[in-house]
């Protein structure tokens, strides 16, 4: 369209010039043909260089606008193109005009992002360090200095040339290598530290974080602790109240009988809270003692034996079939008596709950990494929605049928905490009407 502008100026400038040619011949026919054709020339001048005036202001418009565009392309956000003519020019003038407005909006808005990204790194109270695909240093809070006691900017360097624990280097080196979340727990200068690299991306290095967990973990052994003690007081009073219902029991004939239900409950609830002490003790052992537990390569067949002989009885009594796995030789990494302890807790919950004709067995998975030890029922099984808290303390799918069933509500708990020491893992498949499979993942010792 330009360039047919320009031409349409030029043949009306080709024409004016030509009218008034012939105007000046008719005005003056004595004057000599040099004279005319000198007119006609001079005409003819003024129209192409009020053209050429018009297509070089039109050419500047142009520039002005590419320059313009060039100066927002270099990151310049306060351009502004003068207004023009109603034509193309002016057209592309307002449209880079809006852009530059948005441009403008846009960095304001993403500034604000960072001054509060920036603000939430410097304030918050666990270390941040970010690692590029080369092992290097790009970003660190100032709280990994505190944290970890590190004067020397960490910034351009790797970890370990400034920061003096080995552990630090570690999880970024394997969630790099792995690619997947890396953690470690280290004690350093009297606080508990959780060390977490957790990969940015495929091949773009690593996000540490560095957690002071001191006041948590002060918390939860001042809590042990709490709960240890009562419960260790508790036993004394609770071993004579089920110590004197069991007499009173014993001498019911001399009773009246109006008094039976009475001592029957007496020994009923006594009984159960002393099993509920018992656990309290157990589970407070257990997390006091989790990481000292001693773990060795050991078949596991024999403990899933000792559990089969224990309750034959019980599930025989009950009317339930109970069946264990063909004698193998696989081995595992696990500690006896907290694989023992922990599947006595699932069989006793899987007797409980199947009713009389049902069926409950154990089941022994030999996998490339890993054995996984199932027990399996086929009782009223357990809701999706239940699956997350099922293994929380005194949690219960059905409050009135387990104080029917009986049991303290921390069997789950314990059978948890046991496969945490063992560093194995818990799961539970079941639906409503299937019955359940409870499965302990038991890590398998590397070969040398």
């Amino acid at each position: 369209m330009r360039a047919t502008s320009m031409r349409l100026h030029l043949a009306l400038g080709i024409a004016l010039a030509a009218l008034q040619v012939g105007l000046l011949v008719r005005a003056s026919a004595a004057s000599s043909l040099v004279t005319a054709s000198g007119l006609a020339t001079v005409a003819l001048l003024l129209v192409l260089l009020r053209t050429l005036s018009i297509h070089r202001d039109r050419r500047q418009r142009l520039l002005d606008i590419l320059e313009a565009v060039r100066r927002g392309a270099d990151g310049e956000t306060d351009v502004h193109l003068p207004a023009g003519e109603d034509d193309e020019a002016g057209h592309v003038a307002e449209a880079v005009n809006r852009l530059m407005t948005t441009v403008r909006e846009r960095a304001r808005l993403a500034e604000q992002e960072r001054d509060l990204d920036r603000l939430m790194v410097r304030e918050t109270p666990n270390g941040l360090v970010v690692i590029d695909a080369e092992g290097i240093v790009r970003r660190a809070s100032p709280a990994l200095g505190r944290l970890l006691g590190v004067s020397a900017d960490p910034v351009g360097r790797r970890p370990i040339e400034t920061i003096p624990l080995p552990a630090v280097q570690y999880v970024i080196d394997e969630a790099a290598r792995t690619r997947e979340v890396c953690e470690r727990s280290i004690t350093h200068e009297g606080k508990e530290l959780l060390l977490r690299a957790v990969p940015s991306g495929e091949g773009e290095g690593v996000l540490g974080v560095v957690l002071d967990l001191t006041s948590i973990g002060t918390a939860a052994r001042l809590r042990r602790e709490f709960v240890a003690n009562v419960s260790h007081e508790l036993r004394t009073p609770i071993t004579a109240v089920v110590g004197y219902s069991e007499a009173l029991d014993e001498e019911r004939a001399r009773l009246p009988e109006d008094v039976w239900p009475m001592v029957d409950a007496i020994r009923r609830n006594s009984e159960r809270l002393r099993l509920l002490v018992e656990d309290v003790l157990h589970l407070s052992r257990i997390e006091s003692r989790q990481q000292d537990l001693q773990l060795s390569r050991e078949r596991v067949h024999p403990v899933v034996a000792a559990i089969v002989e224990r309750f034959a009885a019980v599930a025989e009594r009950r009317g339930v079939q109970f069946t264990g796995p063909a004698s193998s030789e696989v081995e595992a990494l696990l500690n006896a008596d907290a694989l023992e302890h922990a599947l006595s807790n699932l069989v006793d919950n899987a007797l409980k709950y199947t009713p009389a004709g049902g069926q409950v067995s154990i089941e022994v998975t030999p996998l490339d990494n890993a054995v996984e030890v199932w027990v399996n029922d086929t009782g009223p099984g357990i809701d999706p929605v239940h699956h997350a808290r099922i293994f929380e303390r005194f949690y219960r799918v059905d409050p009135g049928r387990a104080r029917v069933i009986g049991g303290t509500g921390l069997g789950l708990a314990l059978v948890k905490h046991l496969c945490a020491a063992m560093k194995a893992d818990i799961r539970l498949v079941s639906e409503p009407g299937k019955g359940s499979r409870f499965g302990i993942r038991l890590p398998v010792p590397e070969e040398g």
